[in-house]
């Protein structure tokens, strides 16, 4: 019983662990600069933070976007424009994304109405 709850959550995980990776390559592809902890209070520190979520830090008056990833040892760092990219960015890909679900979608739809006839069919007769 304790495999089959392993086995069912892995693709949960392996999800979680997708979309942070995508993340990731958006804040890069973003101009984010990526940090590594030089020594163990950084670690500590990054450890410290919220986990794979970007929040903001206000320092020396300037808004900066943070992600951590202890697991990664990395630390995204980002301001307000890298930010705006990030989710612009976001949304192209998520748009993308859209537009596949969708085709495969209509694909799969069209497969199964083929089968009743198609659309022209008598089946689908308003005399019916």
């Amino acid at each position: 019983m304790k495999k089959l709850h392993s086995l069912l959550l892995l693709p949960l995980l392996l999800a979680g662990c997708h979309s942070l990776l995508k993340k990731e390559e958006l804040l890069s592809e973003a101009g984010f600069r990526t940090v590594t902890p030089a020594s163990p209070a950084q670690t500590a520190h990054l450890e410290s933070l919220p986990q794979g979520h970007i929040f903001p830090v206000i320092k020396h008056g300037e808004t900066l976007f943070l992600l951590a990833d202890a697991k990664q040892k990395s630390l995204f760092i980002g301001n307000q424009s890298q930010y705006q990219v990030y989710k612009q960015l976001r949304l192209k890909n998520q748009l993308s994304e859209d537009k596949l679900a969708t085709k495969s979608l209509n694909a799969d739809s069209s497969a199964e109405w083929n089968a009743w006839g198609g659309i022209s069919s008598p089946l689908w007769s308003p005399d019916l």
